[in-house]
């Protein structure tokens, strides 16, 4: 027996599978009406129209049936498809992009072999009481560190305008902070935010309320994503780690010491908003009751459209 046979889906690709098949009902439906319509108006104009079968018709016949067979043939298509489409395997561990779901009007992109290097590196302790961030994730190889989503500039502006469009949306200029990849330019901007002309490498959000929540996965993830952890303050002194969060915030780049400073990420786990990880958030949401409650709550905290997850309340 094929693997397709005796595939069922579970919960999660069931819903995303109502999803898209009404998506494409919708979409066909338009279509179908917009084709359907035009057809037939210009059929009526040819067969019961002195002016439409001399100007329409007589002139510019194999036009028009070109049109009403392509119109038809799409049409079918369509229809077809709606028949015709299957549930599709979304697990942890993708061969491809082919499922992975972006945010809303969000761009999907491969991640660098430098930055997968620094992941891993960061999510891989040693010693005696070795521990990992996110246990699954362990190699550069990784499927489910091959991509992630970016927020698309073309729709949002840049960091700078996306920054502070969010800060005034919500009115929260405390916990919505920029971010950078290095720590001159984070300084830089921390030491004159209202008048720097640093564009944000990352757009940060201090997480509220993590703890009673339910979703402690939402640390796990920002730690992992945002490479950063006690274990490894090392990776944030390394020049040539140009990937690892640094908030231009002085408690996490220039007050006390640096056990202090890595003491504040571990307590605020402040959170990247502008790209994400969702095969790694789906890691962390296989582990809760509605597979999909860690990401629900990264849009919830980051203040992002997301509808593919089809998190409760929305």
């Amino acid at each position: 027996m094929s693997d397709d046979k005796v595939y069922k889906p579970n919960d999660k690709e069931l819903k995303l599978f109502e999803q898209e098949k009404m998506d494409l009902y919708k979409g066909t439906f338009v279509v179908c009406i917009v084709y359907g319509l035009s057809a037939i108006i210009l059929l009526a104009l040819i067969l019961f129209t002195d002016g439409g079968k001399e100007f329409i018709y007589d002139k510019f016949a194999p036009a028009v049936v070109t049109y009403i067979l392509g119109s038809l043939i799409i049409i079918l298509y369509l229809l077809n498809s709606i028949y015709t489409i299957r549930p599709r395997r979304i697990g942890n561990d993708m061969d491809s992009d082919n499922s992975i779901m972006c945010p809303d009007f969000w761009k999907l992109e491969k991640v660098k072999e430098a930055d997968k290097s620094i992941l891993i590196d960061n999510n891989n302790k040693t010693g005696v009481l070795a521990t990992y961030i996110i246990p699954e994730i362990t190699r550069d190889a990784d499927k489910n560190i091959q991509y992630k989503c970016v927020y698309d500039k073309d729709v949002y502006g840049d960091t700078r305008k996306l920054l502070e469009t969010k800060k005034g949306i919500t009115g929260d200029t405390i916990n919505i902070i920029a971010g950078f990849a290095s720590t001159s330019n984070a300084t830089a901007y921390a030491s004159a935010p209202t008048t720097s002309v640093l564009s944000p490498d990352y757009i940060v959000k201090i997480p509220k309320d993590v703890e009673t929540t339910n979703v402690k996965g939402l640390k796990s993830y920002a730690k992992f994503a945002g490479g950063y952890t006690t274990n490894n303050a090392s990776i944030l002194n390394d020049s040539n780690n140009n990937i690892s969060l640094r908030p231009a915030k002085v408690e996490y780049i220039s007050t006390g010491t640096d056990a202090t400073k890595y003491s504040t990420y571990e307590t605020n786990t402040p959170l990247i908003c502008n790209q994400v990880y969702p095969q790694v958030l789906g890691i962390l949401d296989s582990k809760t009751k509605d597979e999909n409650e860690i990401s629900c709550e990264y849009a919830k905290q980051c203040g992002i459209s997301w509808s593919s997850l089809n998190c409760k309340g929305n």
